[in-house]
């Protein structure tokens, strides 16, 4: 049994990509940490405000690079190279055009950003602009490597990415630019990593011609539903960050982020998880096989390493945040207590959902908006203090979690006559 379960595919594959993304998460987090240290509460606060604000203004085309991924899964399934570079090609163009036109509009707003984040200057605001547009390309590799299941490519870019991010931003704010140097570093970060995702692509390019071949499948139905589900994750998993930013000090703002940066390990976690089991199940779709075992192994997966993380915060906040980020953020210790709590239902939700997506299921992608929605407007009706801000991420993850497995077992929504296990319709 224990010989089985360390040959089963996904378990392998999740065990490579956890390790790589391990050894960048380390160097994330020494980022966090060297920056909670080289700079004062009130610059780390709204460097991790422009953190959640590039996350969630990500996500308008996050929905088309998991399309993608689930598309070139589908066409690998069935042997169609020549489809995956033209659909390659296609979208690199798209992502161009699309990046330079957000960054044309970004500048626009960004004064209103700097008022609405009580940023002492437009600079940072609009270097995140141009981050924004470094980070759309690399993801569109990433996506086209994931459906290809290329996980060696992947795992180098994993492994690279924090180490490289620690290295520009910390030369960038030792040379005395702050918040800006951050920001910078991003930018540097993203160039460095698209080089590198683009290498193991060359061979799937292929003639003009056959673009309209391949697109011609990805229709707007199939974007909206996956749009409203990463924005609305986005949303539940990000926005506390800019919420905490406007409706508390600058002081307690520092102290939240801290804590936050940390609990969040809890949900990043199953990341490698998703990343192989998705493209697993979408080929398993289009083949017609069923993919609910795949489902069960990854959810208990999280449940043990998610919990695990969520049960050190919870038992030993002080001596984290002690041994991490010293004394001047030992205010933190009782909101990092139950932080990683309430990133567990958002691990889970993660899985949950990237699994809904490559099956090609929407009717959850509503819910998480109503979820997201509810978030907001409960913090912004209840936020004498920050542990309320955690509780009440908490309740909307648990609701989100529940849901998202119910409709799995609702036959009349779920199932259909030629699917072992169905599809929205």
């Amino acid at each position: 049994m224990i010989s089985s379960f360390y040959n089963d595919k996904l378990v392998r594959t999740s065990s490579l990509l956890f390790i790589t993304s391990m050894v960048s998460n380390v160097f994330n987090y020494a980022f966090q940490i060297v920056m909670g240290r080289m700079l004062i509460p009130q610059e780390y606060g709204l460097m991790n405000a422009l953190f959640s604000l590039l996350s969630i203004l990500s996500v308008p085309v996050a929905p088309l690079f998991t399309v993608v991924a689930r598309k070139t899964s589908e066409y690998k399934a069935k042997e169609d190279f020549r489809s995956i570079g033209s659909l390659y090609r296609k979208f690199s163009n798209k992502v161009l055009l699309f990046g330079i036109s957000g960054l044309i509009i970004f500048s626009l707003g960004a004064p209103y950003i700097r008022d609405y984040l009580h940023a002492p200057s437009t600079i940072p605001i609009l270097i995140l602009g141009i981050a924004i547009v470094t980070t759309f390309a690399q993801p569109l590799n990433m996506a086209v490597l994931q459906g290809v299941q290329n996980y060696k490519w992947i795992g180098i870019n994993q492994g690279l990415g924090g180490p490289a991010k620690l290295l520009f931003t910390v030369m960038l704010v030792l040379a005395g630019f702050s918040v800006n140097g951050v920001m910078a570093g991003m930018v540097l970060t993203g160039l460095l990593l698209w080089s590198l995702s683009y290498w193991p692509l060359r061979n799937y390019t292929s003639p003009v011609a056959a673009y309209e071949s391949a697109i011609q499948h990805i229709s707007f139905r199939e974007v909206v539903p996956v749009f409203l589900a990463l924005f609305a994750f986005a949303i539940l998993t990000q926005a506390d960050m800019v919420l905490v930013r406007r409706y508390f000090s600058a002081h307690e703002a520092g102290i939240y982020a801290s804590a936050a940066i940390l609990g969040k390990a809890v949900m990043y976690i199953p990341g490698a998880i998703v990343l192989a089991m998705f493209p697993m199940v979408s080929g398993q779709h289009a083949l017609n096989q069923s993919s609910r075992h795949v489902l069960v192994k990854s959810l208990a997966i999280t449940v043990s390493l998610s919990g695990a993380g969520a049960a050190l915060f919870l038992l030993f906040p002080g001596w984290i945040m002690g041994i991490l980020y010293g004394t001047r953020y030992a205010a933190a210790c009782e909101v990092l207590k139950y932080y990683g709590i309430a990133m567990l239902p958002m691990a889970l939700l993660m899985v949950l959902m990237n699994y809904l997506i490559a099956r090609k299921q929407t009717l959850f992608s509503y819910l998480m908006i109503i979820g997201a929605l509810l978030e907001i407007l409960a913090i912004y009706f209840y936020h004498q203090s920050l542990l309320q801000v955690v509780v009440i991420m908490l309740i909307i993850g648990t609701l989100l979690c529940i849901a998202s497995i119910a409709l799995q077992y609702i036959p009349i929504v779920q199932r259909q006559p030629d699917s072992p296990e169905g599809q929205v319709q």
